[in-house]
């Protein structure tokens, strides 16, 4: 299973929305912890959502998004 976090500006309908991602893992807390503060820092100006993204395509299992 790959994790990855993920930032993913809001946006009205139809307009492009930032969106960022990346892979966490074998992550250790701290160094997730260090990529949430980048995208923190990255969509400081904007309307985000930040989720957890476990991809289970490898798998042949669908992917699981947890907002935290």
């Amino acid at each position: 299973m790959r994790k990855y976090l993920e930032a993913k500006e809001i946006t009205p309908l139809g307009i492009e929305s930032e969106f960022i991602r990346s892979d966490i893992t074998d992550m250790t807390d701290l160094e997730i912890e260090a990529v949430k503060v980048s995208m923190q820092d990255i969509m400081s100006d904007k309307t985000y959502v930040l989720q957890i993204h476990d991809c289970l395509h490898d798998s042949g299992g669908s992917c699981v998004m947890r907002g935290i």
